[in-house]
Formats: C-alpha cells, structure tokens, sequence
C-alpha cells in the first residue's frame, strides 16, 4: 500500500475497495475506460438535427418543466452522489507532541482497539437511523511504510475497516484506512517521502472511499464507528478536521425510463451526441465513448475539460466532468418492468473526471475557494442542465425518473443556475460551412461532380473508384479534396467526408435538386451575365447566397431563386428574403430590379415545398409586410 499522501487517487486496489458494488451502484464500472469495451476508434455518431424538446410520450405538461426562475431557488430532481473519495486528517489544534503540533493519540487509538475479530466484537450498530456492520471480508491490516522511530516496530501499521448497511443490497458503504500523520515522514531506510508534506501534524489520516453516502455524512460516519469501538468522539471532532483534508472523487445519478433515456440521452443526435460534437468543435480536449452491442445506451460516456464546460454553461467551472449513460453488466430485458426491478432502466451520471480536469483534489471545506461543498453544486447543478438540454424534466416526473433503492426519485428547491441549450447553435454553424462549400463558386464543374459522387454513394471509395463514378480524373479527385480540404479527407487512397453531420447536410441539399448536374453545372456561378461587372462571386448578392445555400439562375423575366431544401418557418423565410433584397440592393440596382421580381421557391415547415412564389413586392417589401428600417 502506498504512503502517498497527497496523491488524489485511492491508496491501493478501487477496484478491490469498492468491488462488489455491482447492481445499484456499478463502482467497478465507473471509470470511462472501462464502461466501453471497444477496441476501434468511431467517428462521433452522426447527429440528426435538434435534439427533440418533447419531455416524454406521456407528459403533456412539458413546458411546466421547462420554466423555471434563474434568480432564485427553484425545484429540480434530486440527484444521488454515488462513490465519493476524501483524504481527512484529524490533528488535535491545542495538542502539542514533540516540538510538533497535534499527537498520534487518534492514531494509537486505532492501534488499540483493533483485533481480527472486530466485526464480531462490535456488531452491529446505528447510523442516521439505519442498522449498520463491518464487513469483515475487506476488514485487515498491513505493515505500511512509515519509518517509526522511538517505538518498538519498525514502520507503521495500516489499518482498514468496511463498513456497510444492513439494507439487503450492502450497496450503502465505505472503506476506511487508517494511517498515521506524522511531520517529516521518512521509509525504515530514512529516505523522505516526498508526498507528504514535511510540515504535517502529528495525527491520524483516514482515506474514505464511500458509496451512496454524501460527503456531509463520512465524518459523523467515521465518528460514529469510533465510539463503537470505544475511541473518543472528540478525535473526530470538526474543530480537529485539518485543513490538508481533501476530496479527489465524486459522482452523482439519477436513474431514469428507458424509452425516455434512449430517446433523449443515448440516441442517434441526442444530448449525448450533442455534447461530444460541442466538444469536438471547441478548443480543448474530451473523450467519447460507446458501447451499444447488448442494449442502446448499454456503456456511453462524454467527457469533456472545464473549459469546454464553461462554453457550454457560460460560467466558470472547476473541473472537467464526464457524463455517463449506462446499464448494469447484464442489461434487464426490455419487458422488465421498473417496478419489479427498478435495475431495468439506465442510470444517467455526472462525473468529476480528473483526466480532464487540471486540479486533482479540492480542499474539505476552505472559504472563498473552490472546495467539496463548490464541487458537490457544480455536479448537480451540471447534471440538472444536461437533463433541460436533453429535453428532459427537470423536475422529479414519476413517468421519466425511477426510484431505486438509493435513488428516492424526489425534488427540492435548490439555487441552481440553468442555462439554455447552445449546442444546436454548434450544429446549425456547421451545417452552415456546409451550406456555404456546396454553394461555392470558385470549384470547377469537375470538382463538383467528385463531391456529388462522393455524396451520392462514394463515401469512402478509393479514388479510382470516385474518378470512374464522378466521369473525372484523378487528378480532379485529388484537386476536390484539397478545394474542400476543411469538409473531406483521403487517407490511404479512400475519400471521406470528415464528419456525418457534413455529409447528411450535403444529401440533403442535394435532395433539393431535381438533377444533381443543375449544382454541378448551376450555382449561384450562373449569376455571371451580361451585368457580370456588377454581379460577380465577391458581390453581396453572390456572398449571400453561398453561405445560405441559395441557388440563383437568371430568366428573361428576373431571377429564379430557390431557397434550398431546408424547412423554414414563416419568420426564418422572411428574414432570409429581407437578407437577400439587402444584398441585392447591395450588389446594384440591375441585380436588386431582377432579384425582387424574381421567381422564389421553398420549403415550408409544416407546408410542404412552394415553387414559382413572388413574395416581394415593387417596393422591396417581403411578403407584403411592413418593411424595417435599415
């Protein structure tokens, strides 16, 4: 065992501390490496427009959870803190032992009540009104590595001690080792140990590895077991809690309906696909993970750094977090009910990850700091977002949340500051650079046609193949890919799309055309006539429509002007068309005479395509409506 003091990770085996934390808690499963057995690197799972904002099949109140007032308390689901770890340190403050301050008098306690038969010898016993056991299994002791001088052994021993609810499940625990904290601690060789700072008191270390049990309650815990064992209460006291305690790991769930979770979590572009794409198009790092084999959603897990969270919360954050979506080991089928085992449904999870986090613990308790209190917050009140963003309630439904034996599946008014959902904004922007490559103009007529191959079933051919199927060279292929060098790539002679969300944008664009050869061919290139000194690729009108995807021929009567295949309501219409009579106006009167009396065609959303509409009118009004002030 490890003396290691200030390392935030366990002093041994998790693993082995928290191992048989299976069906309710998964401790064993918790971490993102082994949540996902997958062997190949995936791209980021295609993510299909907006996440949907319906809370669920059978809630009609949904806008009932979506309100809330950002100034003050409001009530939210209640979350769960699942596996919580701390390094506490109890030192006596008006004790002094040998020049230092504090005493090894906690410590030598420890030494002398502990016998082998201690789950025996103690029993069982009360703590916040529930029966609890040592658990003897993962109860024991080990000679550590502390040299201690002027006693009769050489090094000091460790101690461990589990301790469990009498519950039925035995999931509402902790392990407790109990070493000593003594100041320039030295090996038996008398090397120092540089982990430990040299200037620590004389008393007792105890490292907690906890689950289902809040940071509040592992003191009085620990407290509780001690006078049970016939140690003074008063070591334990807050007064004696120093201030190296710390925290280096907390987790909190909620467990919610299957349906809704699929639907809204672990689907094919719900928030989980969201966030990773968020993350993926900001500056820093994360890490996304799935495993769908058994059951959707079976092992899923974002994670992302605290500086890609604060993009997405709009405030500071103090750790990187992941969140996880997942089943037990043995995914329940799905005609399980919850009500028989509340295990058939998924469990959704906020962590503290420290793979991505630059700190690896926080103080106990330190004011005007960052400390377990302000991580506890982060964590619930990051969770709760991600449920609003998901489109989820967040309030405690009975129809979405389930109640497990840890879980009560309540809500309380707490002060939380909850945000809109930003990452469709992420996804419209790059569906935008898509729009605007596919509307460009300065690819030739070849270029286009390898990109239409490679949209229309090339994804991924060798570039001889993409050559024969766009009629080109392949020299043109390779031309194509440097052109579109930010949307496709070609790694061992194959030609890609360099993400899913490009390449459903580009078929459904070019789903909007009746012959694929009227963008290879047209384009807004065909703005180029006889008024070509006025309507050229750098003019406003040409800029326009680029970066809307607007295709623009010209007849003898005006411009034909088809607003692309994207649904619009009746207000993105008609701020799209006012955009563009500003920037035909922009381009010269000859462009703004044809483009107002020009042909118009679009989709509706919720009225199917219009085609041959002359929505402005003689004075450039759109739709015959009041036109603003410019």
């Amino acid at each position: 065992m490890s003396d290691d003091y200030l390392e935030p990770g366990p002093q041994g085996d998790l693993d082995e501390l928290l191992g048989d934390a299976e069906p309710v808690t998964a401790a064993d499963e918790d971490t993102i490496e082994a949540e996902v057995d997958s062997d190949e690197a995936r791209e980021l799972r295609d993510a299909a427009g907006d996440a949907s904002r319906q809370v669920h099949p059978s809630s009609p109140e949904a806008t009932e959870y979506q309100t809330f007032d950002s100034d003050g308390p409001i009530p939210c689901v209640e979350p769960r803190v699942h596996a919580f770890g701390a390094h506490l340190l109890f030192s006596q403050p008006d004790v002094d032992e040998n020049g230092h301050p504090g005493s090894l008098a906690p410590y030598d306690a420890i030494v002398s009540q502990y016998e082998p038969s201690i789950a025996d010898d103690v029993g069982s016993f009360v703590f916040d009104g529930e029966l609890w056991e040592i658990n003897p299994e993962k109860t024991k002791y080990w000679s550590g590595g502390i040299a201690a001088p002027g006693r009769p052994y050489e090094t000091f021993n460790e101690y461990q001690i589990a301790v469990r609810a009498q519950d039925g499940l035995g999931e509402r625990k902790a392990t407790l080792q109990f070493r000593p904290s003594i100041p320039d601690a030295r090996t038996a060789n008398g090397d120092r140990i540089d982990s430990m700072p040299e200037g620590l008191p004389y008393g007792l270390r105890v490292q907690a590895n906890s689950s289902n049990l809040e940071p509040d309650e592992v003191i009085p815990l620990i407290r509780c077991l001690g006078e049970e064992m016939d140690i003074n209460a008063h070591y334990f006291a807050d007064e004696c809690v120093h201030e190296h305690s710390n925290a280096y790991q907390m987790e909190m769930y909620l467990r919610m309906d299957r349906g809704a979770g699929e639907q809204h979590v672990a689907g094919q572009g719900a928030v989980l696909d969201q966030i990773a794409l968020f993350g993926s198009n900001s500056r820093g790092r994360g890490e996304y993970k799935w495993d769908n084999e058994k059951v959707i959603g079976h092992r899923n897990a974002v994670a992302l750094d605290k500086g890609t969270w604060k993009k997405l919360t709009e405030k500071p954050n103090g750790v990187g977090k992941l969140v996880k979506y997942y089943h037990p080991e043995f995914a329940r089928s799905e005609e399980t009910s919850a009500e028989d085992d509340p295990l058939s449904d998924p469990k959704l999870e906020l962590q503290w990850s420290k793979e991505y986090s630059k700190r690896s613990s926080v103080p106990w308790e330190a004011e005007d700091e960052f400390d377990v209190e302000s991580l506890r917050h982060e964590l619930d009140e990051s969770l709760v977002n991600v449920l609003l963003w998901a489109g989820l309630p967040t309030r405690a439904d009975p129809r979405v949340y389930t109640a497990d034996h840890y879980f009560d599946a309540t809500e309380s008014e707490r002060d939380l500051d909850l945000v809109g959902n930003r990452m469709p904004n992420v996804q419209e922007g790059e569906e935008e650079q898509a729009v605007a490559h596919f509307a460009r103009g300065d690819a030739s007529e070849g270029e286009r046609s390898v990109l239409a191959a490679l949209t229309d079933g090339g994804d991924g051919a060798d570039v001889e193949r993409l050559a024969e199927m766009s009629d080109t060279s392949r020299s043109t292929v390779y031309r194509a890919a440097d052109k579109f060098d930010d949307l496709v790539e070609i790694a061992n002679a194959k030609m890609s799309f360099e993400d899913g969300v490009i390449r459903e944008k580009f078929q459904d664009l070019l789903n909007t055309f009746e012959d694929v050869t009227e963008w290879v061919v047209g384009g807004v290139r065909q703005l180029a006539s006889e008024e070509a000194s006025m309507i050229d690729q750098d003019s406003a009108l040409a800029r326009w429509a680029r970066r809307h995807g607007v295709s623009i021929t010209e007849s003898a009567d005006g411009m034909v002007v088809d607003l692309g295949g994207q649904p619009l309501t009746r207000l993105e219409l008609v701020k799209l068309i006012r955009a563009g009579v500003d920037a035909a106006e922009n381009s010269g009167m000859m462009a703004y005479r044809k483009f107002i009396s020009g042909e118009f065609s679009w989709t509706e959303r919720g009225g199917g395509r219009r085609t041959n509409q002359r929505p402005i009118n003689r004075n450039g009004d759109v739709l015959f409506s009041s036109k603003p002030p410019r």
